[in-house]
Parts: structure tokens; sequence; C-alpha cells
């Protein structure tokens, strides 16, 4: 019998050693910034480029923001958006720059504040001042896209496309109904009596008459200024507008025939009358270059004179909020903490090169404390240097708050200003608990612990205590307002009750210095800082704005990156078919938040009546 062979030792194999996943992390982060920069110095590259005879375009829509919200992480997959402030810059230079000859500006759809409408109307009418030619295009009109188009030489549509001018409608959809359906009690606080439109769709079932009054009296005043700039623009008396509004059929055929464009044309006949302004012949090509790429442009390519003098330019976007903001996921709107904004007026505060800074506002309100931080931060940089408020949009109750201790305060017309009020709900959710089979036990320690925990009703002296808080912050919004405004408390109370007002009627009460926008902002900031008006400055972006990997390697900037994120999850739910459904909502949201334990109270939170 063949003896059996021993069995050959099992190789040893020697562990292997973990490698650190972070190194391998932080290279495809670092590459991915490394590409972003280099994409970046390519548009430079290019915008710098710009042919002879070129002609600038312009794409308008969505919603223009005035600045993009985000930082790194989205730039990241693909080119920035194109903010208002890039948009009247790119006008700005393009008229001083010799290489532009004209501007197209494509309307597609717009969703703009009249703010803003105003301030693009101004920039196009300053670029056709330089004696270049400027073209509106659009496959579908409607207002606010129309009242940017009125400031151009031409208004040119297909045949057949919609075309939109039948008025402006104001709608205000109230939740309380709904929310006793699933056993929700609205409990609602508010000072004064015209405060407010976005605290009565959460606190009542109809909007009282003071506020009705408010959103028809803003109303009117919008369309007076539609009225104006159409009659004006198309050479129509104000009755003939109205009758052309009032009777008005969605087709370019009929608003050709009523002289509201100027032709029914195609997109080749355009170019047409474009290579004919340029002295082209048929056979040449035209030289676009996208607002995207022009905005990459120094002053100094464009023959803009450079200053060694600097103004400073911080933003106050969306809800300002304590600590370093977010975004609300269900609008998709930004709410602004309050920290950057602190750190980007601190920082144009100790740079010696800044002689003013200008505050752009376009915020629809927050939460006192975060507001008042920085309200405290304007009052003390403005007994250092000048600090000009711009207000965009909407600058309203706690907008309102942080721009009343600016050295002036500047505003378009059309802006929404104002609110000086304070409003709160307090949500009661044990009918809903009950409908659900909830089971809520409570243990306090202290009499009125649970009060507004949401598990039962206030009591009346609760209630009562908590009216009495709310009107003391009032009373605190009031006297800070009246001591910004330089005017007594007496008669600050008279144009505070909560109301919104419009820019123009905010310059006749005194609550804004003087209408316009950003370049009427910088402009008194150079007088302000006693810099001669005919002297270069150069306005320079002092946001804070920490980079993405600044992010990950900070320890305590968490909270920063969650912004990130979620600005980005916001972007896309814009971009999204839910996005007209979730601005519907965004007002719900604050209820949903309170219902699954966060925020309880909103005091400040003002948004403006739609009109469209």
């Amino acid at each position: 019998m063949t003896p059996t062979p021993p069995a050959a030792p099992t190789p040893v194999v020697p562990p292997r050693k973990k490698r650190a996943v972070w190194p391998f992390v932080l290279g495809a982060f670092a590459l991915l910034i490394g590409l972003g920069a280099v994409s970046i110095a390519l548009a430079a590259r290019a915008g710098r480029h710009v042919a002879d005879s070129s002609v600038l375009v312009i794409k308008l829509t969505g919603t223009l923001p005035e600045r993009v919200e985000g930082g790194d992480l989205k730039s990241m997959f693909g080119t920035p958006e194109v903010t208002l402030r890039d948009l009247l810059g790119v006008l700005e230079k393009g008229a001083a720059d010799k290489r532009i000859k004209g501007v197209v500006v494509k309307v597609e759809q717009p969703m703009l504040g009249w703010a803003k409408v105003e301030e693009l109307r101004d920039a196009l009418t300053a670029f056709r001042k330089s004696g270049k030619f400027a073209i509106a295009w659009g496959e579908d009109f409607s207002e606010k896209g129309y009242a940017v188009a009125l400031a151009c030489d031409e208004i040119l549509m297909p045949g057949d496309a919609p075309f939109e001018l039948n008025g402006f409608v104001a709608d205000v959809v109230h939740y309380p109904g709904m929310l006793e359906k699933v056993g929700i009690e609205v409990q609602y606080f508010r000072y004064g009596k015209y405060k407010s439109v976005s605290g009565e769709t959460l606190g009542r079932k109809a909007l009282t008459e003071p506020v009705k009054e408010m959103i028809n009296e803003n109303l009117d005043g919008q369309f007076s200024r539609f009225l104006g700039w159409v009659s004006a623009g198309r050479k129509l008396s104000v009755d003939e507008v109205k009758e052309l509004i009032d009777h008005s059929h969605r087709s370019s055929k009929w608003a050709f025939e009523h002289k509201l464009v100027d032709g029914n044309v195609y997109w080749d006949e355009v170019e047409a009358k474009i290579k004919e302004k340029l002295g082209l012949k048929e056979k040449d090509k035209i030289s676009y270059v996208k607002a995207s790429k022009y905005r990459a442009v120094s002053a100094k390519d464009a023959g803009l004179k450079e200053g060694d003098q600097v103004i400073a330019l911080v933003s106050s976007v969306g809800l300002i909020v304590a600590g370093t903001g977010g975004v609300d996921p269900f609008s998709g709107d930004p709410a602004q903490g309050a920290v950057p904004i602190i750190e980007a007026l601190r920082k144009a505060g100790k740079d010696d090169d800044v002689k003013a800074v200008v505050l752009r506002v376009d915020s629809p309100g927050g939460a006192g404390l975060g507001c008042d931080f920085v309200r405290r931060e304007v009052e003390v940089l403005a007994k250092k240097k000048p600090v000009i408020v711009s207000m965009v949009d909407v600058a309203a109750s706690g907008g309102y708050w942080v721009s009343m201790n600016g050295t002036a305060i500047v505003a378009e017309p059309s802006t929404i200003t104002g609110s000086i009020g304070i409003w709160s709900v307090v949500p009661n959710l044990k009918g809903t608990y009950e409908r659900l089979g909830l089971n809520a036990e409570v243990f306090t320690r202290g009499a009125h612990a649970d009060a507004i925990n949401g598990t039962r009703p206030m009591t009346d002296d609760e209630a009562k205590v908590f009216d009495d808080d709310l009107h003391q912050s009032y009373l605190h919004f009031v006297a800070l307002a009246a001591k910004g405004r330089g005017m007594s408390d007496e008669d600050m109370e008279k144009v505070a009750q909560g109301r919104s007002w419009s820019g123009q009627t905010a310059l006749e009460l005194k609550l804004v210095d003087k209408l316009g926008g950003l370049k009427t902002a910088v402009e008194l900031a150079k007088e302000k800082a006693k810099i001669p008006a005919s002297e270069a400055v150069s306005v320079e972006s002092y946001d804070e704005k920490k980079s993405l990997l600044k992010q990950l390697l900070s320890k305590d900037d968490d909270e920063e990156g969650e912004a990130e994120v979620d600005a980005l999850v916001a972007a896309l739910l814009k971009r999204s078919g839910f996005g007209a459904l979730a601005q519907r909502l965004g007002a719900t949201s604050q209820v949903v938040r309170a219902v699954l334990g966060g925020e309880r109270v909103f005091p400040l939170i003002e948004y403006d009546v739609r009109a469209n």
C-alpha cells in the first residue's frame, strides 16, 4: 500500500494592511475642485477673447437670483447660474466695450420680482444710451418678461406664439380650514393691524379688512407703474393700454396687430436684422457672446476704469435666521444665517481699502434674534464707514429690520418694504393625536413647561403672557426703526402696524432715502464716503464663502456643509416639475416644521403677494 504523502503546508498570508479611505476621498474632491478651477479659468479666458462686432446674448429665464446659493458644490457640476448681479455687470461692461455692438434679450418666462424687472429695465436703458442696439425676442411673453422687453429698441416674436397681457392677480390661500380637518388648531398672534398676509394665511380663514386694503393698494401701485411702462414704450395712451388688457387675446399676431410688438418673425429673420445692423453680408456669421461667458470679462478689458478705492458688496438673501442658515426644503427658498452676513460686514470693516459698504437686501423676513444680530452689526459698522442698503424685490419685516440702521436706504419703486410688525403661530396637535390614536404622555417641571409643545391648547393666562411678550417685541421693533430712521416712536408707529409699502410710497414716508438699484446705491456710497462722482471705484463682493474643501476639513463647519447640500437639493426641487407646487406650499412648510418639532414661532416672516 502506497503511503499518502503529507499535505503541503497551507501558506500563511499576512493580513493586508487597511488603507485609509480619507486620503482618497480628499484626493477625489481635490480633483473635482481642480477641474472646477480649470473650468472657471477657461471661462475667463473665453470671456477675454471677444471678437470685434460681437453681440451679447442674455437669456432671461427662471428666478434670476441676486447671487448663487450653495457655493462650490453647485458650481462644480456645470456653469454657475447667471445672477442678477452678473447681468447688471454684463450690460454695464457691454455698453463701454467697443467690441460689443448690441444685445439680444431672449425672454423665456422669467419668474422675477418687480424690483428686479425695474433694475433690468434701467440697465437696458443705460446700455442703449451708449448708441448700441437692444432687441428682445421671445416665444412666450407674459407681463414681467414683456416689461423688461419694453426697455429694448424692438420686440420680436414668431407668429402664433403665446402673448399674455391680461392684467395682474393677487391670490391668497388660507390653511386653517385644511389644518382643522386633520385636527390641528392654530393659535395665532400678531401686531399690528396690517400684519400680515403670510400670518393670516396660516392664522385666519379669511383676510382682515386692513390686510385687504394693503394688498389692493400695493396692487394698484404696481399696475399703474406697468401701465406707464407700456404706454411710454409703445407710444399708446394709458387708457388705450387698459382697453387692450381688458380685451386681450393670447396671440403674438394680436399683439403685433395692436402695436404691442414690432414684428412676427422667425429666428432666422431676427438674425437677418442683426446682420443688417452690423453691416454683415447674408453669408457672414454673427459673433455671439453669452452673458455666462462675458461676465468673466474684467472692467478694464471692457474699457471701464478700475478704481483703487473699494466699495464692498454684501448680500442678505432669503429668510434671515440665527446661525449659519440653510434652505427650506419644501419651498427651496434660502434661509441665510446671520453669521455669514456678520462675518462679511466685519471683513469689509477691517479692510482699509474699503471706503463704504453696500448691503443688498432681498429678504421677506426672518427670525427676530438673527435679524437683530445683523442690524447691530450694520449699526456698528455705519459708525466707521458708510453702509448703504440696496433693497431688491422684498426687504420687509425682518428684511427691513436688518436695513433700518444703514447710513441710507435705496429701494426700487416696486420694492416691497416696511412691514414693521410681528406675528406668531402656535399649533395645538391634540386633535391630531386623538384622530391617529396617539397617546401623548407629558411630564413637566414648571407650571407652563408644556404651554407651546403642541400637545394641548394654551390656557387663557398662557396665551396672554405669550401675547404680551409679542407686543413688547413689536414695540421694540418700532423703537429701533424710529431710532434708525431719525423719527419719533409716535411717527414711526403711524407707518408701522405691520404694513407693507412699495418703495415709491416708502420714500414718501421716509422709510427709505432714494429710489434706484445697485448703481444708485454705489453712487450714494461714493457720495457718503466723499469720493468724487467722476472717480472710478472697484465694487467687490465681500460675502464670506468658504470653499467646499475647507468645509470638509473643518470640524466646526458641519452646518455650512449641510447648507451646501440643502442648497443643491433645493435647486433640483425648483427645477423639477414640482417647482410650482413647492412654491405654493412654501407657507405650509412652516406648519410642517412646527408639527415635526422644529420652529414653533415665526414672528417676522412676510411674503409678497404674487401679482403677475
